[in-house]
């Protein structure tokens, strides 16, 4: 593309240089456009993953929670037989007792470390998809703004 020198933009009669200039300003809107198109396009579709990750963490700690839920035994004490195992052997029934405070607190633990790796998990994906939509963002910003210098005349 050749540029023109001051004097050639001064020496063209006037309705060329208006229409040369409007055909300039629509080129660079449409430039402008299709980079405003593209960031938006890529912004709704990250909006979009962080939508389905969030629903897919929330599923799968619901599921560690109710899969957790189901190992649960029953706690002592609730039975309707604890009262007369407490009567029978006080020591054996606070040993249970004990036993199973600690199986509840092992079992909570797994629990959030399951829910813990589920997180970590659905934050990688989310970082992923974001440096993804990132990179998809900057090229479209400098694909805009080749064309602007390729409008402008200037490289």
């Amino acid at each position: 593309m050749a540029t023109k020198t001051q004097s050639d933009t001064q020496s063209q009669p006037l309705p060329e240089l208006v229409t040369e200039m409007q055909a300039k300003a629509l080129d660079a809107v449409s430039a402008l456009t299709q980079a405003n198109q593209r960031v938006m396009q890529e912004l709704v579709e990250l909006s979009t993953t962080a939508v389905k990750e969030s629903v897919r963490t929330y599923a799968e700690i619901q599921s560690a929670a109710l899969d957790a839920a189901r190992e649960v035994p029953a706690v002592p004490g609730t039975r309707p037989d604890a009262t007369a195992e407490l009567r029978q052997d006080p020591s054996a029934w606070y040993q249970k007792s004990l036993l199973g405070a600690v199986d509840g607190a092992q079992r909570t633990l797994r629990l959030l470390e399951a829910n813990a790796q589920i997180v970590t998990r659905s934050a990688e994906r989310l970082q992923a998809s974001a440096q993804r939509t990132g990179k998809e963002i900057q090229e479209a910003l400098a694909s805009c703004m080749s064309r602007m210098r390729d409008l402008s005349g200037r490289n």
